[in-house]
C-alpha cells in the first residue's frame, strides 16, 4: 500500500514546487474542514485523516483544505479561489477524484446559536421549554424546522461544487465524502482557544449531562444520513460517494476528560491511530470507485 501524497495548493503557483501529478496513478483535488488540516495546528497531537490514507496505486492529492472551513466557505469560490480555479479556473486540470471533509463544521456553527433571540428554525436545539416528550430520547431536544434549514442549506452549498465540478476539465469527476465518528462531548480543546465545540452549547441550553453523549451522537448520525442521502440523489448529486464511518470501531472518549481518549486526541478530532482506523476502510471504498 502506498500513502497518499498530500501537497498544498500552494505548490502549484511554481514550476519549482509542482507536485508529479504526471507520475501517480490517481490525482486528487482534495477541499475540507478540520479532519484534513488538523495536523497542521499541533502535528504532535494531532491527525490528518488525508495523510492516513494508503492506497494500491501512488496517489497525490493537493489541498485546499483549511482549519475550520465549512461548505459555505467552500461554496463561495470567491473566498477559495485556489479550488476554484484548479477545478474549473485558469489553472484547472482533470483530476481523477475529488476528497471532501464536509458538514461537521456546518454541525458545529449551527450549534452555536443562542437559545435566546432565535425562532426554532434558525438553531438546532431546544430551549427548556420547547423539549419534546421523554419517550422521543435525546430527539426531544432537536428544532426539526431548525434541522430542515440546515439540510436545505448543506444541499443548497454542495450542489454549487457539483455544478463547479462540471464547469470544467472533470466534469462527472467522483465526488468522495466521509462521515464523522461519533464524539463525546467533554471539556477537551485542541489548543488555547481551540475548542471544546459541542459541550458549550449543550450546557447553554441545559441539557441534561446524562443525554450529552447520545445527543451528540444522535446528530453526527443525522448528519450522516443526510450526507448519504446526497449520494443517493444521483440526479442532483451525480457520481457523489459517501462512505458511512458507522462501520468502523473507533474506541469513544471517556466523558469530562480533558486530553487525548480513546481513538481521540481531543473533542471532536481523532487521534492517528483513529484516522488509520478510518482511512483504512475509506480508501478501498474509493479506489474501488475509481477502478469499476
Amino acid at each position: 500500500m502506498t500513502p497518499l501524497q498530500v501537497f498544498p495548493a500552494s505548490s502549484m503557483n511554481s514550476p519549482t514546487t509542482m507536485p508529479p501529478l504526471s507520475d501517480v496513478g490517481w490525482r486528487f483535488l482534495a477541499e475540507g474542514d478540520s479532519w484534513f488540516t488538523i495536523g497542521a495546528l499541533n502535528p504532535l497531537d494531532n491527525a490528518n485523516l488525508l495523510l492516513a490514507l494508503r492506497f494500491e496505486r501512488s496517489a497525490i492529492a493537493v489541498s485546499c483544505a483549511m482549519p475550520g472551513d465549512t461548505l459555505t466557505h467552500m461554496a463561495d469560490f470567491g473566498r477559495d479561489p485556489m479550488f476554484a480555479a484548479l477545478l474549473a479556473g485558469r489553472i484547472q486540470r482533470p483530476w481523477d477524484g475529488l476528497l471532501l471533509s464536509c458538514g461537521g463544521n456546518d454541525l458545529i456553527d449551527a450549534l452555536q446559536v443562542p437559545p435566546t433571540g432565535h425562532p426554532p428554525a434558525l438553531r438546532l436545539l431546544l430551549t427548556r421549554d420547547e423539549w419534546g416528550d421523554a419517550s422521543l430520547g435525546a430527539a426531544r431536544y432537536l428544532s426539526e424546522p431548525g434541522w430542515q434549514t440546515f439540510v436545505g442549506y448543506l444541499q443548497e452549498n454542495l450542489r454549487r461544487i457539483v455544478d463547479l465540478r462540471d464547469a470544467g476539465q472533470s466534469r462527472g469527476a467522483p465526488i468522495f465524502l466521509h462521515g464523522y465518528a461519533l464524539p463525546t462531548p467533554r471539556p477537551a480543546p485542541a489548543g488555547p482557544g481551540l475548542g471544546p465545540w459541542l459541550l458549550p452549547p449543550l450546557r447553554a441550553y441545559g441539557i441534561p449531562p446524562g443525554d450529552h453523549e447520545v445527543l451528540a451522537r444522535l446528530l453526527i448520525r443525522r448528519l450522516g444520513e443526510l450526507l448519504a442521502a446526497c449520494a443517493a440523489d444521483t440526479v442532483r448529486f451525480p457520481n457523489l460517494h459517501f462512505f458511512d464511518t458507522a462501520a468502523v470501531a473507533i474506541l469513544p472518549a471517556q466523558p469530562d476528560t480533558r486530553g487525548e481518549s480513546g481513538d481521540w486526541a481531543n473533542e471532536i478530532h481523532l487521534t492517528r491511530a483513529g484516522c488509520r482506523k478510518l482511512a483504512a476502510a475509506w480508501a478501498p471504498a474509493i479506489e474501488e470507485v475509481l477502478i469499476g
